[in-house]
């Protein structure tokens, strides 16, 4: 694209921290959100819980049911601040929200419903993180609230770049959030096997390496302000980095099993790579899923080196759900959050826990330490329950030789 689509802001909650600032630097240093989390039902559970326990305007505690929805309107709100755009100079209409997120359980929406409770049954609806925040910061152009489990926050971005090449929005926020870190979901995730053991909280998830045992669920939430370049150059918005590409896909397997064929996330690289114009040797550095599962971290690996051929050994990966856990909706556009980050500050984030690489991944994972480099092209990989996949590539902006106020990117 002559004019692509750019990320001009971005807001960020983890189980880390907070703000965009204080996560990426904990996830630079390989810290863990990851604790024991005695549930309101009372079981104690392995997880990231956000550190969002108050809402500052109401001085009360937030509501499980209205969580993910609070999440999301903070992280947009940072995200605007962040890329200096002041809504009330431009047209409502002209300005579009997509944004993917979780409602309350089902347990809790039932109990809501037989209380009476009208608001609280309809936090369970999976649009209204997007409504929320549509209807908060006054936007009316298209609201839309993708679902596709794991890669919801990836395809979100995706479906938002979308509106913006299409002409029918001047600016778009996008991303996802996501809490879920309750005896419902957890107990679904128990019964399929694929949560990370009860000892040692904080080193529980171990993507790529040799004693993975599956992952642990976290909360938290992402929102990029995006923007065509010429809209970004014209106001001198600094620019995190260019939405190069993105396809979409899915491999037809199973609800929830990753088909152990690698050749089709393979081909799904391959076909980004293409739209990019780019081929394998000019990727620095893959964002994988990295769930830290048996069959998922060697078929996604296996998929990274079918696709990479013998540039495989020289692309640095990592998997960020080792720190701040599996973010289940918002994983996509956190770890997207945290993909441009690295660009814009030239970090390859560390995969946290990995004490013995499983030889059989056979992929450069950049264990417990993080390292600095320039990175110039970046590959984000999202896999999801049905079968989704989604796949970016991130661009430096000097790519499009564009200069833009010098500022690190936090």
């Amino acid at each position: 694209m002559r004019d692509p689509v750019v990320i001009t802001g971005i807001g960020l909650i983890t189980p880390l921290a907070i703000g965009r600032r204080a996560s990426w630097e904990l996830i630079k240093r390989g810290c863990s959100g990851t604790r024991l989390v005695r549930l309101v039902t009372g079981e104690t559970v392995i997880g990231g819980p956000s550190p969002l326990t108050v809402d500052e305007e109401a001085g009360e505690p937030v509501a499980v049911s209205s969580k993910a929805q609070r999440m999301a309107l903070l992280a947009a709100e940072e995200a605007l601040q962040d890329a200096g755009i002041q809504l009330h100079r431009l047209p409502p209409e002209r300005v579009g929200c997509v944004l993917g997120a979780t409602g309350c359980p089902s347990a809790a929406a039932l109990t809501a419903a037989r209380a009476g409770s009208v608001t609280d049954w309809m936090n369970s609806y999976p649009n209204m993180a997007a409504a929320t925040v549509a209807r908060r910061l006054g936007l009316r152009g298209p609201v839309l609230s993708p679902a596709a489990a794991c890669a919801t926050g990836l395809f979100a971005v995706l479906r938002a770049a979308q509106c913006l090449v299409d002409g029918v929005c001047d600016v778009v926020l996008a991303g996802s959030s996501d809490a879920s870190l309750d005896i419902f979901t957890v107990s679904g995730f128990e019964r399929l096997r694929v949560l990370a053991s009860r000892e040692s909280p904080q080193q529980a998830c171990r993507p790529f390496d040799r004693n993975r045992c599956g992952f642990v669920i976290g909360e938290g939430a992402a929102v990029f302000v995006l923007e065509r370049l010429s809209r970004a150059v014209r106001r001198g918005a600094f620019v995190y980095a260019v939405l190069e590409a993105g396809v979409l896909g899915s491999d037809a397997y199973h609800v929830t099993g990753l088909n152990p064929d690698p050749s089709g996330v393979a081909e799904l690289i391959r076909r980004c790579l293409r739209r990019a114009r780019i081929s394998p040797r000019d990727v620095d550095y893959i964002n994988a899923h990295g769930t830290a599962t048996k069959v998922n971290d060697l078929t996604e690996a296996q998929a990274i080196r079918m696709a990479f051929g013998k540039y495989a050994e020289r692309v640095k990966v990592s998997a960020t759900k080792s720190m701040i856990g599996h973010l289940i909706c918002a994983a996509g556009g956190v770890e997207l959050a945290v993909t441009a980050l690295a660009v814009a500050d030239g970090y390859v984030p560390p995969t946290a826990n990995v004490t013995d690489p499983d030889p059989e991944c056979a992929i450069d994972c950049t264990p417990i330490r993080g390292v600095a480099r320039p990175i110039e092209t970046a590959l984000k990989l999202s896999i999801a329950f049905g079968g989704h996949f989604g796949a970016a590539i991130l661009r430096h902006p000097h790519v499009y030789g564009l200069a833009t106020p010098v500022r690190r990117a936090a």
